[in-house]
């Protein structure tokens, strides 16, 4: 609780993160979603849970790879890997510090849609899709974290800000089903953030969905692990072993 208290602080205090993550996906819904679809309540349901899917994406990624890179190379975060704690309690904090920053990207967008569309579901789907969305945020939040371990601040600065955009457009998440390129069918099931929007969209609409994105869903998870286990260890041996 006192890296999560400490970490929440830092955020505060710059609270750039927090006006993108909030600012951005909200935008979108607000300006291009809501005007075309918004009284289609199959269509803007569907459009929503992307779109938190998009902002958990944002925020996790955002928020881990620039919060870790950045630590690493100060000489607070050197200090810290010195003590007793060790690993476990600073990545909670981080986790912690994460899911607030993941609640201000996804509630603006759900109160966008509870409020001005026709967007609708029952309370049992609702909770279906939040358990489905902390799988996904587990995910994303392993994608930041390895950044992190692995990049440099300029580097993870760089990738934070252009990274997002290519995975969403790969995923599929900006086609509706007749407006999908070819190109993009084809690679989207390999991609996470299609796994992570079908998920949601399954436990949120029960919609089908390809099966195959799901595996691969669950194949990048364990990937992202072990990268963000092994970039912490190589940290860990070439600054303190």
């Amino acid at each position: 609780m006192t890296y999560t208290r400490r970490n929440l602080v830092e955020n505060i205090r710059t609270p750039t993160m927090f006006s993108t993550v909030a600012l951005v996906p909200v935008g979108v819904m607000v300006f291009f979603v809501v005007p075309f679809i918004g009284q289609d309540a199959t269509a803007i349901t569907s459009a929503t849970a992307t779109l938190v899917v998009f902002g958990v994406l944002m925020a996790c990624v955002g928020h881990f790879s620039i919060a870790i890179a950045a630590q690493r190379e100060s000489a607070w975060g050197r200090y810290l890997r010195t003590l007793p704690g060790g690993f476990a309690p600073q990545m909670l904090g981080y986790l912690l510090v994460g899911l607030v920053v993941v609640a201000a990207a996804i509630i603006p967008i759900v109160l966008v849609a509870g409020l001005f569309t026709a967007a609708s579901a029952p309370l049992p789907r609702v909770l279906l899709a939040a358990g489905a969305l902390l799988i996904v945020v587990v995910t994303f939040t392993l994608l930041g974290s390895a950044m992190g371990y692995l990049m440099s601040m300029r580097v993870a600065a760089i990738a934070n800000s252009i990274g997002f955009l290519p995975l969403a457009v790969a995923g599929g998440m900006f086609f509706d089903e007749a407006g999908t390129p070819e190109i993009i069918e084809q690679i989207a099931p390999f991609v996470p953030t299609r796994g992570a929007t079908d998920l949601v969209l399954v436990a949120l609409t029960g919609e089908s969905v390809v099966p195959l994105s799901l595996v691969m869903l669950a194949v990048w998870t364990v990937i992202f692990a072990g990268l963000t286990a092994w970039g912490y260890r190589r940290d860990q041996v070439r600054r303190f072993d």
